[in-house]
């Protein structure tokens, strides 16, 4: 899935998503870019995006929360 899909089921936005994946939080592939205008794209795997949507959260802003 790309981070946009992954980033609706974790419930946040798609900019976080590549952070944790550059930290090492969130394990992705990197795949060539199929009309290389970027060079690679990520693929999150969803087993993945569950196992990080399920664990507990330690700080910050509740997952899935809209701001008011």
């Amino acid at each position: 899935m790309t981070p946009s899909e992954a980033a609706t089921h974790i419930g946040c936005s798609p900019q976080q998503v590549r952070t944790l994946i550059r930290a090492g939080t969130l394990k992705a592939n990197q795949v060539e870019s199929k009309n290389n205008q970027h060079g690679f794209v990520y693929d999150v795997d969803w087993s993945e995006a569950e196992r990080y949507r399920l664990s507990p959260q330690k700080q910050g802003f509740p997952r899935g929360k809209k701001r008011t």
